[in-house]
């Protein structure tokens, strides 16, 4: 799929996302603070057919969303 016509979550969404998961990546603990990106993941990734749910979503920095790509549903808020 192009850049172009990637589906992106909601800025509301995406807002109540970071703000629950404490403004850091779930994985590494970085924030913004660090000098990394904040992504909002899909847990169960969207080619696998996951929503675009509240519950679906966590916050990742780029460098630990980068590699997971779509074999990976781990969901890193049990952590």
């Amino acid at each position: 799929m192009a850049a172009d016509q990637k589906i992106r979550v909601m800025p509301g969404r995406r807002w109540q996302v970071f703000q629950r998961d404490g403004w850091k990546c779930l994985a590494c603990g970085k924030s913004s603070h660090d000098g990394v990106i904040l992504h909002v993941d899909h847990i169960i990734p969207r080619s696998k057919g996951g929503p675009d749910t509240f519950e679906n979503l966590q916050t990742l920095c780029w460098e630990c969303n980068i590699g997971r790509s779509n074999r990976d549903d781990t969901d890193l808020r049990e952590n």
